[in-house]
């Protein structure tokens, strides 16, 4: 897009106002509603819980005034569109709370209906759903005053419970923790385990995670503890059906193509891992502290980003081949789909896989995707599957930050050129130099890499103040600079899985480049995070700020139909506000000017936290 149609677009927004915000979003992005009316409904029932037949009376009112509606379009067409748009959102909102009901109603042989505060012994049978996970526990803290046994974790779906007439039938998932490293159990194995079984405990200590919450928005309320592996019998081994087989098998040998022709290190095989495959339990501890403090986690989170550069290399490779549109269309959903496969289902990864997939659809139908409406469509596929997951940091933050650059990029980006005066908007219709014009093109698209980093900070940067506690003001910055090496990573990585069924050679070869940027990349992360304004602790904040935050976006992102002049004014008026509010809890906090003790639960023991004037901190621990 020339600068021309850049400003006309941004005269358009201007000239919308909020008269025609509802409509405009009516139009072109009906699913929004949709979207947002599931999130109200499942904050609502959430916290009010109302009964089922209230939702399911309202549910059948809005609907058939939506359908009398609909019939009646011809006579009301001005309003038909909107009103349409309002009955979706409450029949939405009807349905979340409906849906967050049933995913919380336990079937009555479910596990968690039998098993009380204190723990019980049982003979369990189910059947292995994730990969087992073997914790080393090398990152503990207290690793070298008390030696960390190497324990196993993995979730059951449960079967059958021993009881006093004989094996019972029982449902539900448990979380089974083995106190003995596990290597020869895959998901679809059936087994018998000798345990003793007990419900997640709440935390009793301030600021600590809530695991017991964390699980039960999983569905998870029961944890089953087996002392050895010797307590464990495999009584058939992954016969959990075809597809369980082909998708392990599938994730084996995509493991094999990425990792298992070089001699590569553990760290740059973690990071590997990480970033191609999704799979985060194998980077190193100072590795992930590092993306985080640096505010570059999303980078090894597979999202967007991952499918866009997956499906380019793949659109590139059939376009050489000599695919028409609609052939590259076909193997790229093939592609998603066998991703899918392969990847830890997590919320980014959904949402990413929807919108490419809705993206590659619209080549059949010959329609133009709107990206807002295909965010939406994202939102509403995941949270019908599980709509605790709006609870979730990952949720909020995905949706976040991709809401930030939908509304923000664009913006920035103008914005950045015009007080430039557009000297670094690459102009084709000139003859320049060819160092200029490399130049001009190189700072263009730094600029766009900005707008979109900062754009997701913006959008991001409430839900890791709440969670986190802490900004990362920099990370656009840094965004810029790992970016390339990340770009490459993924291009290579990819290129070399495909190579490794074709040309096995060249992808040994392959695998040799990506190792030394993965290594690259580490020493910048590293490197970045030792630098202390990178990253600002702030410490817990109040929802209040939090909400306040994400009003002004809101307000800054919508059209406003009165005088511009007083929304700036708005808006500075509110960031200064926050800005002093965040400032001044950041004082506070690191210059005390009071004793605050907090007693800490250590079971067995005593440990006193002692927290004195002018920020310094004593822990006593009386063991």
């Amino acid at each position: 897009m020339d600068p021309i149609r850049r400003k006309l677009a941004i005269i358009d927004a201007e000239l919308a106002g909020t008269k025609t915000a509802y409509r405009l979003l009516a139009g072109n992005s009906p699913l929004l509603f949709c979207a947002l009316g599931l999130i109200v409904g499942v904050l609502i029932q959430h916290r009010l819980l109302l009964p089922l037949s209230f939702w399911l009376i309202l549910l059948i009112i809005f609907a058939s005034a939506s359908a009398v509606t609909y019939l009646c379009r011809h006579r009301i067409v001005s309003y038909t569109l909107m009103f349409l748009c309002t009955c979706a959102l409450i029949c939405f909102a009807c349905l979340g709370a409906v849906r967050l009901t049933v995913f919380q109603q336990p079937q009555p042989n479910d596990i968690r209906n039998f098993i009380g505060d204190e723990r019980t012994l049982a003979t369990i049978r189910g059947r292995i759903l994730t990969d087992p996970h073997v914790n080393t526990n090398s990152d503990w803290q207290f690793a070298r005053f008390r030696h960390a046994d190497v324990s196993t974790g993995f979730y059951l779906a449960l079967d059958e419970v021993e009881t006093t007439t004989g094996w019972a039938k029982s449902a539900g998932t448990i979380r089974v923790y083995v106190d003995e490293p596990l290597f020869d159990l895959t998901p679809g194995d059936y087994l018998q385990a000798y345990c003793w079984l007990d419900r997640f405990k709440h935390p009793s200590n301030p600021g600590q995670f809530d695991s017991a919450r964390h699980l039960a928005r999983r569905a998870v309320y029961v944890a089953a503890s087996v002392p050895s592996q010797d307590a464990i019998e495999l009584l058939t081994d992954n016969t959990g059906g075809g597809f369980r087989r082909i998708k392990s098998r599938l994730r084996e040998t995509a493991a094999a193509a990425l990792l298992g022709e070089t001699d590569i290190t553990d760290q740059s095989q973690g990071l590997l891992q990480a970033l191609l495959l999704g799979y985060r339990g194998n980077i190193s501890g100072d590795t992930y502290r590092a993306f985080k403090r640096t505010g570059l986690l999303h980078f090894i989170s597979l999202s967007g980003l991952h499918f866009g550069i997956l499906l380019g290399t793949v659109w590139w490779l059939c376009k050489t081949a000599g695919l028409m549109k609609r052939s590259r269309a076909a193997v790229c959903i093939i592609t998603i789909t066998l991703f899918l496969l392969v990847v830890p289902p997590r919320a980014p990864t959904i949402r990413a896989a929807v919108i490419a997939f809705v993206f590659c659809l619209s080549f059949f139908f010959r329609r133009r995707s709107n990206p807002l409406n295909t965010l939406s469509l994202a939102a509403v596929v995941l949270l019908l599957i599980r709509p605790t997951q709006l609870f979730e940091a990952g949720w909020q933050l995905s949706f976040a930050a991709v809401l930030g650059i939908l509304l923000f990029a664009d913006r920035i980006e103008n914005f950045i050129h015009e007080k430039t005066d557009w000297r670094l908007w690459p102009d084709n219709s000139k003859q320049t130099k060819p160092a200029v014009a490399i130049g001009t093109n190189l700072a263009s698209k730094i600029v766009t890499l900005f707008s979109v980093g900062f754009a997701a900070w913006l959008g991001g940067a409430g839900v890791l103040l709440y969670y986190f506690h802490s900004i990362t003001p920099l990370a656009c910055v840094w965004t810029i600079v790992v970016f390339p090496l990340v770009a490459a990573l993924l291009i290579l990585g990819f290129l070399k899985i495909i190579l490794f069924f074709l040309l096995p050679t060249l992808s040994t070869v392959l695998g040799l480049v990506v190792n030394a940027a993965a290594m690259g990349m580490i020493y910048i992360v590293k490197s970045l995070a030792y630098l202390d304004f990178s990253h600002i602790l702030i410490g817990r904040v109040p929802t209040l700020p939090i909400i306040a935050c994400y009003l002004l976006l809101a307000f800054a992102a919508f059209p406003y139909s009165g005088n511009s002049r007083l929304k700036k004014a708005i808006c500075t008026a509110a960031i200064l506000a926050l800005a002093a509010y965040f400032g001044a809890v950041k004082w506070q906090r690191t210059h005390r000017d009071y004793l605050q003790l907090t007693c800490l639960d250590v079971s067995h023991g005593q440990a006193i936290v002692a927290q004195l004037p002018g920020g310094a901190n004593i822990l006593f621990d009386a063991g």
